[in-house]
């Protein structure tokens, strides 16, 4: 029997892999030009950037509250 959340987490990178693959291919093959080709891979990489920050600021904020209440159940 396999471990469920190292299983959870094998799953999700295969999938996230396969997605980027995917998503790469496509954009690599598709008919147009090499500009607008890297123009759409520029703006993707932005909005990644930009998803990213904002995915690790609600972590940060998470982990400050976290940490908050922590350190009132000691006080």
């Amino acid at each position: 029997m396999t471990n469920g959340p190292t299983n959870s987490w094998t799953s999700m990178t295969l999938f996230i892999v396969g997605l980027v693959s995917g998503i790469s291919a496509g954009i690599l093959l598709a008919p147009q030009s090499g500009a607008r080709t890297r123009r759409q891979l520029r703006h993707l990489a932005q909005d990644f950037e930009e998803q990213t920050d904002h995915l690790i600021g609600d972590a940060k904020a998470s982990i400050g509250k976290a940490i908050e209440r922590g350190m009132h159940l000691i006080a």
